[in-house]
This record gives C-alpha cells, structure tokens and sequence, in this order.
C-alpha cells in the first residue's frame, strides 16, 4: 500500500469517526430539538438505539483503519545469533546469492528470486526463463537443490522451500525476416 493510500485512508476512517461521534451524540439526546429538525426521526425512540449502535460500529471500524498497519512491517532480513550478538542478513543478500547461483546452472536463461519468511526458515520463490528442449523437471530439481545447499551453506539459514515458476521459454534468436516477391 502506498504512502497515498495509507493518507487517504487515515482521512477516510478519520471522517467515518468524527461522523460517528456526531450520530452518537445525537442518539443519546445531546442537540435540542430545533437544530436536528431535518433529522428528528433519528433522535426519537426507536431510531435512536438504532443510531446509537450503528454509530458505536462505524466508530469501531474507523479506530481499526486508523491503526491500520501503524505496527512495524515484516522485517526484511533474517536474524540469526552469534558470539557475540545479532547477525543480520537482508532478504535482497539472499535474493543474490540465489540468483547468482541460479544463473549458474545449464538450461537457464533469466532467474529471479523472491524471498519470504517461514515457520522455521525462509521460504524462496524463484522465476525462470529456460532454454527450450530441455527437461524441465530435471532442470527444477536442480535448481531447487542447488539454490538451497548453496544458500544453506553461506548463510547458514534454513531454507524450507524452494519454488520453482517455469515463467516462459527463451525465444530462439530473431530470425531474418522473409522477402515477399510478387
């Protein structure tokens, strides 16, 4: 979500709330008969429990899309412990590492990586652009066993899952086009 969308959200649930308050208000009796005149019928038994409920559930929603995601985001590194203290290392070092080692193996043209954490280790999500006539289960299998020893072993972090995306096929080069002669 965007920094506009977070702004424009905080407004929303800001405006929801000061609503809220002034349905409450009016629902508990606070403004005189003369200046809710056009909404009376809110203000009088029954319609004002009514108010009051509807009030109390708009209020509830706009505080819940006001703290909407205040807390920290998921970290972006993976935190392991040292000898002395706390070993950091980010998802983007990860992502290189698989990639760089991805790259490596026969059959593979283009090879991105995604990294996510799991339960007990990390979960990597990588997208391949292979040459045609190979095969492709041979190739995923190793990919999938190369990135995680090579990742394992550098790191020293559990990798649990390695997902392979078969995404396309490279393109043989650009052939010549033909001459049409009439």
């Amino acid at each position: 979500m965007s920094i506009l969308d977070r702004t424009l959200l905080i407004i929303l649930a800001l405006g929801s709330l000061v609503a809220s308050v002034f349905a409450f208000l009016l629902g508990i009796g606070v403004f005189d008969d003369n200046s809710v005149s056009a909404v009376l019928p809110f203000s009088t038994y029954p319609y004002n429990v009514y108010t009051i409920v509807i009030a109390i559930v708009f209020a509830l929603v706009a505080l819940r899309f006001v703290f909407y995601r205040w807390n920290s985001p998921d970290p972006e590194y993976v935190v392991l412990q040292g000898d002395h203290g706390q070993i950091r290392i980010s998802f983007e070092t990860i992502k290189q590492l698989a990639n760089r080692t991805g790259r490596s193996i026969r059959g593979v043209q283009e090879f991105d990586t995604r990294v996510r954490n799991g339960q007990a280790g990390i979960w990597l999500s990588v997208r391949v652009k292979a040459l045609p006539d190979l095969d492709l289960s041979r190739v995923s299998a190793e990919i999938q066993t190369a990135v995680k020893e090579y990742v394992e072993h550098t790191t020293g972090i559990n990798v649990e899952k390695v997902i392979v995306n078969i995404a396309e096929l490279a393109g043989s080069p650009a052939k010549s086009a033909k001459t049409w002669v009439e």
